[in-house]
């Protein structure tokens, strides 16, 4: 039954606020009037809804539930004893609403090919058939599972039903179960050797195919060459006994290979600048972090090999004589005026810029958090070294 059935052939249009009154009123079915949901209603409506419910396939729609859907199909065919002839309507009904090519019929196409199916008639083609027109509405709607479990149940009735086929074939190819198409082919081409369609099918798959393996050996070649370097990482960093910093988990079952993969994601995922790595040398290289508290402001090195110290960094930075920072007015910070602080937190130690970063790491126990080592820089001397360090000591 369509809007039409109900409001009348258009001529005399009805006000939103007519509409809005019958939508309130019994109607002469017997069913509710909307209520206060009544989009969620419309939804379930057979003329609104945008799927079929899982119910009308299974057979088991719950009266209840969905009313108007129900009363929708009581109302499209008497219960007839000639079971046959009351499923070929119901197919014939659904190719009707198919061929409309809309989302709208091909769901009641769905609904009335389940019902022929519902009539359990004895002849196993007019059911294969049922099943293959299903699986053609499913497929029509990009219910490709679906599709697919329709063509293997018309195939158990007729084995030989090339449109089932081909129509499980074309539904595997939308999922990308590529090997699945290929045996899907394969059983067309086992009837008829000849068919076109299903020979460029699988040559297209068998190229697919071969796309997809060498992609997945590529990434199987990768993530062992990743497994690798992690492996290396994490023995230079134990060689090292370096203080990483890694938050405590309440699970205190957390095995060492677990807490290994905790610590090389959080070095991955911390630092937007990039992460430490270990050199053809097996030297590690850092990204540093180097803070100006008088300004606010900092610097990041990407690659600070371990075996350089930072007067090596900070004469490239703060070269005596040299352009100095937007930030830095006065031009004070210089490589031989500016100290180095590592603050613990608990403690601010003052290292020897001429020391590797390696050797500062190690002897000062350097916590190191989000794979990034961070130093403070200050003007020796200065008003804000003498406040938050000589003061703060």
């Amino acid at each position: 039954m369509s809007a039409m059935d109900l409001f009348g052939d258009g001529q005399d249009e009805l006000t939103n606020e007519e509409i809005m009154e019958l939508m309130s009123k019994p109607n002469p079915h017997g069913l509710e009037p909307f209520g206060s949901d009544w989009e969620k209603e419309m939804d379930m409506h057979p003329l609104f809804m945008d799927d079929v419910p899982q119910e009308v396939i299974d057979g088991t729609l719950d009266r209840k539930k969905w009313p108007v859907l129900a009363s929708h199909l009581d109302m499209m065919y008497e219960d007839d004893d000639d079971l046959e002839g009351s499923a070929r309507s119901y197919k014939d009904d659904g190719n009707v609403e198919y061929k409309k090519g809309s989302k709208e019929g091909f769901i009641k196409a769905i609904i009335s090919y389940t019902e022929g199916l519902k009539k359990n008639c004895e002849n196993s083609e007019l059911n294969s058939q049922l099943y293959c027109n299903r699986a053609a509405a499913q497929f029509s709607i990009g219910n490709y599972r679906r599709a697919t479990q329709d063509s293997e149940k018309a195939l158990e009735l007729n084995p030989q039903y090339m449109k089932a086929i081909t129509r499980a074939a074309q539904a595997q190819l939308k999922l990308g179960n590529i090997k699945s198409v290929i045996a899907w082919c394969d059983k067309a081409l086992a009837i008829d050797r000849h068919n076109k369609a299903m020979i460029e099918m699988k040559v297209k798959s068998l190229q697919k195919l071969k796309e997809v393996e060498r992609n997945e050996r590529k990434q199987a070649a990768k993530e062992l060459k990743d497994r690798r370097k992690n492996e290396q990482l994490l023995d230079a960093f134990r060689q090292r006994k370096l203080n990483l910093y890694l938050a405590d988990l309440e699970d205190e079952d957390e095995t060492a290979e677990e807490r290994n993969a905790r610590l090389l994601e959080s070095l991955k995922s911390s630092s937007s600048h990039g992460q430490v790595t270990l050199n053809e040398e097996k030297q590690l290289v850092w990204p540093v972090r180097l803070l100006y508290p008088e300004y606010a402001t900092s610097d990041i090195i990407q690659q600070f090999s371990e075996t350089h110290c930072l007067f090596d960094h900070l004469s490239y930075m703060f070269p005596p004589g040299g352009e100095s920072p937007e930030w830095d007015e006065e031009g004070e910070y210089t490589v031989h005026k500016v100290c180095v602080i590592y603050n613990s937190g608990k403690e601010k130690v003052e290292l020897d810029k001429e020391t590797s970063l390696l050797d500062l790491l190690v002897e000062h126990n350097i916590m190191i958090v989000g794979g990034v080592p961070t130093f403070e820089i200050y003007v020796k001397d200065s008003d804000t070294y003498n406040t938050n360090i000589v003061a703060g000591s």
